[in-house]
């Protein structure tokens, strides 16, 4: 088809008409004929030009072409005359595809796209079972997998790692706490990584002595402005010297503690960071024990070419029977032993994958609603133009082109609706990065390209065809007869109508009952007993540096400074100390029972290292005996939970008798009331707690409960911790914060609900109103005629309102019916509320009700304002 040429073409088409008309003539005026005789006849012999020229311009080939480009521009000059439509159609479309294309984009990148690492589906994490710790999955002692390694030929690779957060020194500008992942040095190898410049660890690198340092991309930036002289550097981590040997290539992202969790894999812990820092470490398998060292590392193995999932499991279970058998004496106890694999890209995602999919069917129903909302507005306007359409067919119009002729117009408000709605997904994709949880995975790695705007000009093109597909057919199936000059609602555009209010209705009450109960079930995990206090109360988290913190006695008289400074600072009631952040799930799991025959009742429990006034700044309270007191430090004591207690000695009364920790034997001085400590998702956890001089760990938090408001005490406890030598405070937070991070996840799912559920009742009001004032308008000689024979204003409202009640009615009640049933499938995200109740459904339904009242108030004020003669002068 040549566009350049179409001119000249136009042009010798006319002139070889011009030339056969001429010739025609020329040969009448020589038979006799007069002039004009003689044209007449020479066009009554060659026909109708202008269908000659259709025709031969069909054979070109760009007549349809053409047309179509016309009825666009008709499109658009249409939609410039009503410029109230045009703007709510394309700011409705925009909505919808710019919401629809947000959450597309981070579902490609979070659950569609393979990871960024050569042949990632190859990648596993491997995990063991212990049925005397529980089903859950754990990552592996060490000397297990290394008899995986060496009896089998599972995996071409394999590698341990462990999240961490070190101080690292960068010259005057004093100690920074980054994300570290320690790691055996064959793993950047498994995953088929190596360093952008540099290079990668040696195999026995880390054994006998720090090995170096491998940087991130974003960690070089970040630390050493992107400084390709960095290699060689030295650098002391927590007070170590390291050289930095390498850096990652750019775009590579290491998934960080919350998506790799040797324990626990679906806790989650407030406050993780993106891993900066690689260090290397050789295990001493020889000093490490058989039955134990459960969930400390996370193991990533590469399977060996054709080996798949289910032949490397069966492989890795023959070894572990054999391992438990093998165990040297003493280590064994009753129980069973079993490995499972599973793609890390599955392990990483897994946490996310439910929101994630709500989320996309949450913008799916939103999507649809706004197509439904615009097919409604459009189907009024389809009416409004019966009379063209009919005046179209009756002068030869196909019925294709009137279909054509609604779905182009629909397709332009698409096209700019698009436009607009990708702005806004970029738009809303850095609120979204900016607000995720930290826990969301992969999020670094969302971005807009070429397939999400693929994707979202097949959703304009989707939206376009649904939402003009059912007007064009009510224009081709119009007449000239129904056309006539009065415009008439008839009653099945009515039905039509009133179906896709129904739908839109419906639609938007699943959406809003979901997000109720989302919200329902957040404001129960924030609103419930949580068995401490979090007012006035805040926590420091502190890292020790191994090197000057190696032995028990220096952690203790660090504790014991720091505690000392802390209760002497103004604005402080209590301060304490305990070994691990609340609300960040479980951890020091110990197996504990009473000391005394064989066979007594033991309970795995959550091991805490406290100070005298912990609970006491914490608010937990006292079921029997008494806290811990500084005398304590001296003997044994330890504190139980009431679930702990319960569990290891039943009914009796636990004070005063003894139990068995890991081969250590205490007395019980108190029994605390149940706290949720560990989660406020979870059931309590059972715990047990020591005055922390027995065996402090290097987890260190201090906690101080403040005279007035947390955040007053925050910058002071800041700059005591940080005046003791070789710590680095890592963050500093009130307990509210806390508490308010550790449901992150849910609050975020819910405001993004609740945000669609909001746009989706906005669609509904607007296509209430649309409905209605098109009814209005279309009924106006009618309601005339009502009032001058009698009817009333109020009636009249009333008639106005009751278009409009039976499909939000019955919308109303479908999407009751399928809440009930949305309800079961979204079980899993609620805790403590149950399914659908009735209170929330009533709640729901009477917001609805009023958000459409408001919306019909207006057209039905207009009907009944209608003065009798004019509406009948008017026809």
């Amino acid at each position: 088809m040549d566009w350049f040429g179409k001119e000249k073409r136009e042009e010798d088409l006319r002139r070889e008409l011009d030339a056969h008309l001429e010739l025609e003539a020329e040969e009448q005026r020589e038979g006799g004929a007069s002039e004009n005789a003689a044209r007449e006849s020479a066009r009554r012999m060659l026909g109708n030009p202008a269908l000659i020229q259709e025709e031969v311009r069909d054979v070109w080939g760009w007549t349809r072409l053409e047309a179509l480009l016309r009825d666009f521009r008709y499109a658009w000059r249409g939609l410039k005359k009503s410029p109230g439509f045009t703007v709510t159609a394309v700011l409705t479309l925009a909505l919808g595809i710019g919401a629809t294309t947000a959450v597309f984009t981070v579902t490609d990148r979070v659950l569609l796209r393979p990871l960024d690492y050569r042949e990632s589906d190859r990648l596993v994490t491997a995990w063991e079972h212990i049925s005397m710790i529980g089903d859950d999955p754990v990552g592996p002692n060490p000397r297990h997998a290394a008899e995986w390694e060496k009896r089998t030929q599972v995996f071409s690779g394999m590698a341990h790692l462990r999240h961490g957060v070190a101080s690292v020194a960068l010259g005057g500008s004093g100690a920074r706490p980054v994300a570290t992942v320690l790691c055996e040095p064959a793993l950047l190898r498994v995953l088929g990584v190596e360093p952008r410049i540099g290079r990668s660890f040696y195999s026995q690198e880390g054994k006998d002595v720090p090995g170096g340092a491998i940087l991130t991309h974003t960690g070089w930036q970040a630390l050493f402005g992107g400084d390709r002289g960095v290699i060689g550097r030295v650098v002391r981590i927590d007070d170590v010297p390291r050289e930095i040997v390498g850096v990652l290539p750019e775009g590579l992202h290491f998934p960080n503690e919350n998506m790799l969790r040797a324990f626990r894999p679906d806790q989650q812990k407030s406050g993780v960071l993106e891993p900066w820092i690689f260090l290397p470490v050789v295990f001493k398998l020889g000093e490490m024990e058989w039955n134990g060292n459960y969930g400390n590392w996370v193991l990533i193995g590469r399977l060996r070419p054709g080996m798949t999932m289910e032949q490397a499991t069966a492989q890795l279970n023959t070894v572990q029977a054999q391992v438990w058998r093998e165990m040297p004496g003493g280590t064994r106890r009753e129980g069973t032993m079993r490995a499972s694999l599973r793609p890390l890209q599955s392990t990483v995602v897994s946490g996310s994958r439910r929101g994630i999919v709500l989320l996309m069917g949450a913008v799916a129903a939103l999507m649809l609603l706004a197509s439904l909302n615009l097919a409604n507005a459009q189907l009024g306007r389809a009416l409004a133009r019966q009379h063209d359409a009919s005046l179209r067919a009756a002068l030869g119009a196909a019925r294709w082109r009137l279909v054509w002729s609604a779905v182009a117009e629909n397709l332009l408000l698409g096209s700019l609706g698009c436009v607009l709605g990708v702005g806004l997904a970029y738009a809303g994709l850095e609120v979204f990065r900016r607000n995720a949880p930290l826990d969301l995975p992969r999020m670094s790695e969302v971005r807009l390209d070429w397939r999400v705007l693929l994707f979202a000009l097949l959703v304009t093109m989707a939206a376009g065809l649904v939402a003009g597909l059912a007007p064009g057919l009510r224009l081709a199936g119009g007449s000239l007869a129904r056309g006539g000059t009065r415009t008439t609602a008839s009653r099945a555009s009515q039905k039509w109508r009133g179906f896709l209010i129904g739908l839109e209705v419906c639609g938007c009450t699943v959406l809003l009952l979901v997000a109720a109960l989302l919200g329902q079930s957040l404001l129960h995990l924030l609103r419930q007993d949580r068995g401490f206090e979090s007012g006035q109360v805040s926590i420091a988290d502190v890292r020790l540096t191994p090197k000057h913190f190696r032995k028990n006695e220096e952690r203790t008289a660090l504790i014991d400074r720091a505690l000392s400074e802390l209760r002497g600072m103004p604005g402080v009631a209590r301060a304490a100390y305990v070994s691990a952040m609340p609300l960040d799930g479980e951890s020091w799991i110990e197996s504990v029972g009473r000391t005394g025959p064989a066979g007594a009742r033991e309970t795995l429990v959550n091991a805490r290292w406290v100070s005298p006034g912990y609970f006491e700044a914490t608010g937990q309270r006292l079921v029997s005996g008494r806290f811990l007191e500084e005398r304590d430090r001296e003997v044994p004591a330890v504190i139980l939970s009431e679930g702990t207690a319960k569990a290891i000695f039943g009914n009796e009364d636990a004070v005063g008798q003894e139990v068995d920790e890991m081969g250590r034997k205490a007395q019980v001085i108190g029994v605390v009331k149940d706290s949720r400590n560990t989660s406020l998702k979870d059931v309590p956890a059972r715990m047990i707690y020591q005055h922390y001089a027995f065996r402090p760990p290097f987890q260190t938090f201090f906690v101080v409960k403040s005279a007035g408001r947390a955040d007053d005490v925050l910058a002071g406890m800041k700059a005591v911790i940080e005046r003791q030598a070789n710590v680095t405070v890592t963050r500093v937070k009130t307990l509210d914060r806390q508490v308010a991070d550790s449901v992150a996840r849910e609050r975020f799912q819910t405001l993004v609900l609740v945000s669609f559920g909001a746009s989706a009742l906005a669609l509904a009001m607007l296509g209430i109103y649309g409905m209605l004032s098109y009814a209005v308008a279309a009924r106006r000689q009618e309601i005339g005629v009502r009032m001058a024979l009698g009817a009333t204003r109020a009636g009249v409202c009333r008639l106005a309102l009751g278009q409009a009640g039976w499909p939000v009615a019955a919308g109303l009640a479908g999407g009751l019916l399928l809440s009930v049933a949305s309800a079961r499938l979204i079980e899993s995200f609620l805790y403590g509320t149950g399914g659908m109740q009735a209170g929330v459904m009533a709640a729901v339904a009477g917001v609805f009700l009023l958000a459409a009242g408001a919306a019909a108030f207006v057209p039905a004020r207009r009907a009944a304002s209608i003065e009798p003669m004019e509406a009948l002068r008017a026809e």
